[in-house]
């Protein structure tokens, strides 16, 4: 088990939300009609832990699944699984709920070898989040638990996660939905970087920062070496730019990771990548993840080879397109595992 931080290895950090995942295939005008809930279909959106409460035990009733969940920790999830030789040294910052007595995802963590020093411990549950997935895609609704607390953690804790941070080579970061975070994350980068002017941020930033925008999410945006944006984020980001806009106005070193169903475009301030492969049909049979797993296949693959970004988003890309053909969080039999790895290696990188 990682227990700390060792120096001759690649660190990868991972900053963000554990949540308690309720994923159902139903769409959300049913739940919003049951439980008079207001719903944005397709997007996330922020509920009471009461309505959370009185959601889950709905969802519950039509047969959902329940996973632990959060994209930091589904990131974590995946490049834990893909390190089956402790290749890495994996770290996580975060806020753990408590569920009668014990925190699941803390347990996890420390199960999958990752340095948990970093982890607050709270005595309120996880944070709860409904998905309804149907073909069009899915709909979220959120309730802060523990995560209420973020805020404050992070005020608090700046100058001792800072120094932790520091320590990682690549800091992952997704968002949560409190509006003060991503001001407030910066700020500790910032901080981290006067330790360590080397370390890398790839920042997942999701609709739930994105859309609102402002002085905080530009200040992170500012920060980020690498950008994870699925298709909706991005032209909400750039809109209709050329790709020769969007590569000129990149700084040497920046990679711009932007996914569609179809494929993954590689930005950098020299020019355009594009990886769309030929695909079979994948019979979706649940959505939630696929963007965090295609973050943490991509991260294990970078920080082992640095060199070749384009063969890890095409990891992420194969993994994600996986993900959604089952359901709940991604799993891979040794067989799937040698299958995937052996179609990347046929590529030209």
């Amino acid at each position: 088990m990682r227990t700390r931080y060792q120096r001759n290895m690649t660190r990868l950090g991972f900053l963000g939300a554990m949540n308690r995942d309720l994923v159902v295939q139903q769409s959300c005008a049913a739940v919003r009609n049951s439980l008079q809930i207001e719903v944005a279909p397709l997007m996330e959106t922020p509920v009471s832990d009461a309505d959370a409460r009185r959601g889950a035990d709905f969802l519950k009733g039509l047969g959902a699944a329940d996973h632990l969940g959060g994209s930091a920790f589904n990131a974590a999830r995946v490049a834990a699984m893909l390190d089956k030789d402790r290749e890495l040294d994996l770290a996580f910052f975060g806020i753990a709920g408590t569920v009668e007595q014990s925190q699941p995802h803390l347990a996890a963590l420390g199960g999958w070898g990752f340095d948990t020093t970093g982890v607050e411990i709270s005595p309120d549950p996880p944070a709860t989040c409904l998905a309804m997935v149907e073909q069009a895609g899915r709909t979220l609704l959120t309730a802060p638990g523990a995560n209420a607390a973020v805020a404050d953690w992070m005020e608090r804790e700046q100058s001792v996660l800072a120094a932790s941070i520091a320590q990682c080579t690549v800091i992952h970061i997704t968002s949560y939905l409190d509006p003060a975070t991503p001001e407030l994350i910066a700020r500790i980068i910032e901080q981290a970087r006067t330790f360590n002017p080397a370390l890398i941020v790839s920042l997942d930033p999701g609709m739930a920062w994105v859309a609102p925008g402002g002085e905080g999410l530009a200040r992170l945006l500012a920060l980020a070496n690498i950008l994870h944006l699925n298709n909706e984020e991005f032209i909400r980001l750039f809109g209709t730019s050329a790709s020769t806009a969007i590569c000129s106005a990149l700084q040497p070193g920046i990679l711009l990771l932007a996914r569609t169903h179809e494929g993954v475009t590689i930005y950098t301030n020299t020019g355009v990548t594009r990886h769309s492969p030929r695909l079979l049909d994948v019979d979706v049979k649940d959505a939630t993840g696929a963007g965090d797993t295609f973050c943490g296949a991509f991260l294990w693959s970078y920080c082992r080879d640095m060199t070749r970004p384009q063969r890890a988003a095409a990891l992420g890309f194969a993994l994600a397109r996986h993900k959604v053909g089952r359901t709940g969080p991604l799993s891979l039999t040794d067989a799937e595992r040698q299958g995937i790895f052996a179609q990347i290696d046929k590529e030209e990188w």
